[in-house]
Formats: C-alpha cells, sequence, structure tokens
C-alpha cells in the first residue's frame, strides 16, 4: 500500500489548545479518526493495531522528511495525512495477520512490529528496549531523558532522529525527537472520549517534562489509571553509506 496514492476515507477535522502554559499544542481529531474507526472498511471495529501504527509513523515521517513545525506554529498537514495512512495500513496488516493465525497475542511487540512492517521499515532499528516496573506518572520523563542523553552521547550521525515507542496497559504510542527542529512530538492514535480521537501533541525539547505530565493526566482522566509496568524500546533509522 503506496502512501502516495492511498484514497483516504475522510480527512478529519480537529482542534488545537495549547496546554502546560503554551509549551505543548495538542491537536485533537474527531473521534472517528482513532485507530478503532478508521480503515480501510470505513467500519468501527476494535483495534489492536496501536504498536503497528507506532512504527509505521515513525518510519513515514522519516521517509518524508516531515518537518515537524513549533507549538506556536499551526501543524503540519503532512503529519495528519501520515497518520491516517498508518492506521489504515496498520490495521490492515494487524487484521491479515489474525487471519492467518501467526500472532501469539493481540497486541504486537516492537519486534514483532517491525517484522510486519519490514518492507516498509527495513532500515529502522531497535537501539535499546527497557522494561520499567515503575509508576508511569513518576518516572517517564526520566526514563526517557537519561537514555536520550546516552543517545546523544554514543550518536554521530547529524540531525538524526530518535523514536520513542512506548507500550503501556497494552497501548502504544509515539515519541518522535526531531533534532533539526529540538521538538518532540506524541502521537497516539486510540480514541480517548466520546468527543476526542487520536491526538498528536508537540512540544519544543526542553519541555519533556511538561509533556510528559500532561500525558500522564491524559491517561489517568481517559483510563482512570497510572500504569505500574511499562516498556521503552528506542529507535532510529540506519544511515545508508554512499
Amino acid at each position: 500500500m503506496s502512501s502516495r496514492n492511498v484514497e483516504l476515507p475522510f480527512f478529519p477535522q480537529f482542534e488545537t489548545e495549547h496546554v502546560g502554559g503554551g509549551a505543548i499544542r495538542v491537536t485533537w481529531f474527531e473521534p472517528k479518526f482513532s485507530q478503532s474507526h478508521y480503515n480501510v472498511h470505513n467500519r468501527t471495529s476494535g483495534s489492536n493495531a496501536c504498536t503497528l501504527i507506532a512504527i509505521l509513523m515513525a518510519s513515514k515521517c522519516h521517509d518524508y522528511n516531515v518537518v515537524i513545525k513549533y507549538p506556536q506554529e499551526n501543524l503540519n498537514i503532512r503529519l495528519i495525512h501520515l497518520l491516517a495512512i498508518s492506521m489504515l495500513e496498520g490495521n490492515k496488516i494487524h487484521e491479515e495477520l489474525k487471519k492467518k493465525k501467526v500472532l501469539k497475542d493481540l497486541n504486537l511487540n516492537v519486534p514483532e512490529a517491525l517484522k510486519y512492517t519490514q518492507e516498509e521499515t527495513y532500515n529502522l532499528v531497535e537501539w535499546k528496549s527497557s522494561i520499567y516496573m515503575e509508576r508511569l506518572s513518576r518516572s517517564l520523563c526520566e526514563n526517557i531523558r537519561s537514555n536520550y542523553k546516552e543517545w546523544l552521547k554514543l550518536n554521530k550521525e547529524p540531525n538524526e532522529d530518535l523514536y520513542v515507542v512506548l507500550i503501556a496497559d497494552s497501548r502504544t504510542v509515539l515519541f518522535l525527537f526531531q533534532t533539526k527542529t529540538d521538538t518532540i512530538s506524541l502521537v497516539d492514535s486510540h480514541q480517548h472520549s466520546v468527543e476526542q480521537g487520536a491526538f498528536v501533541a508537540i512540544a519544543n525539547r526542553d519541555q519533556l517534562g511538561h509533556l510528559c505530565f500532561w500525558f500522564k493526566e491524559v491517561v489517568r482522566k481517559c483510563y482512570n489509571s497510572d500504569p505500574k509496568l511499562y516498556e521503552l524500546s528506542f529507535l532510529h533509522f540506519k544511515q545508508t553509506k554512499k
């Protein structure tokens, strides 16, 4: 399924708000623009494709050289289009895997998602992955930050982005650290209420603490949850030799 010629079921309506004292721009999409509703059949059904969607979204942002606009600017519309395609493709792949009965669990981990999307994500590799038996609300920011600092010390390639996949309570979201704009984007493909579907939240990198605080409040309000166990996977794209 090529991203360049896919016909979207619809282009979503959205609303924007600034939170964290204006440090974070959050774009909320309509309820139907979420992984359980947005699919090639254009019908509502349960979806466990969030890890596939996160991996595909990372790949597309890289392949299309998407520039993440600053929180004070309007959202890059290309991001919406790529999220739409990622949901369509992720749901389609997951549906095919279920039909083939090859899944041990309906919720894929990162290595499985990479395996089943390898035609598109073959250059995306997992640098490291860790499971944390800690409260997400108290530890997420520090665990992301410490690993990001380690990444900066080890990474020798200029302008290389880091993709962080968070899995908690069987839900997967994507953090994108874009080097050239010094921003962090948080992409969540789930529906969050009867009025709110997926969202994209963007902050400057030095506002990671505010972004994580806001996200843990979203998890608490939407799911009445503060996960005590979660996984962080850190991925990047291999540089091809010229």
